[in-house]
């Protein structure tokens, strides 16, 4: 699996990134890979989460294929998409997940672990890491993201995941100054070690056919006004 660091990017541009490159890898014509970025603010919606959790409307806020509620990335937030085909069970691949994140906190003097109720990566009752995934094809993509050096109180443009926006911790609350790349390069290896895969650091990602859909951003739900 190669992992690529693409630096900051906005969102629907990664998105088609990983678009692309999910079908030529769901085709055989790519190789599998990691994309790891920090993205400009913006706000996603799973597929089957709700737009009443998103509070205020001042980024851009998508709808998007993976599974869970509302997130918030932003600059400080180490975001790693692997793409990737299924050879395990699912809830084996997003256990992988979570323990890359937890071995990569490790490193850093942090023993975090899970909580059976919320999926992610958590320290106690806050969270540190939130996964998302979408599989087609039987591909996986999407995947987690992790707060580096984030302004946790980002958060409160959403209800994350349907949590309230203190349930939010990072790195940084930590007193741990750390790198974004660092942490999601390393996260990146660590999911390869996790799954038996071997990985190289590439330069860039793997050639893939551009898509022609474009990520409308959403727009917020309508009011209703009782009638008196």
């Amino acid at each position: 699996m190669k992992v690529v660091w693409l630096g900051r990017t906005a969102y629907h541009e990664a998105w088609r990134l990983m678009k692309s490159l999910h079908r030529a890898v769901s085709a055989g014509q790519a190789e599998e890979v990691a994309l790891v970025t920090e993205h400009e603010p913006v706000v996603t919606v799973g597929k089957h989460g709700r737009l009443n959790n998103v509070l205020r409307w001042d980024v851009p806020v998508y709808v998007v294929e993976r599974g869970g509620d509302a997130t918030y990335h932003g600059p400080g937030q180490a975001v790693i998409y692997p793409i990737i085909r299924l050879r395990w069970p699912l809830r084996r691949y997003i256990d992988a997940l979570e323990d890359a994140v937890i071995e990569t906190l490790r490193k850093y003097g942090v023993e975090a672990g899970k909580n059976p109720s919320h999926r992610g990566v958590w320290l106690g009752g806050r969270k540190i890491a939130s996964v998302g995934i979408a599989v087609e094809n039987n591909v996986a993509y999407h995947g987690v993201a992790v707060n580096v050096s984030l302004d946790v109180g980002e958060f409160a443009r959403i209800n994350p995941c349907g949590l309230p926006p203190s349930a939010m911790i990072s790195m940084k609350d930590l007193g741990i100054h750390a790198d974004v790349r660092e942490v999601g390069v390393e996260t990146a290896v660590n999911l390869a070690e996790i799954l038996g895969l071997h990985t190289e650091i590439a330069p860039r990602p793997p050639e893939a056919p551009p898509v022609a859909e474009e990520l409308k951003p959403a727009e917020p739900p309508r009011q209703i006004t009782a009638r008196p």
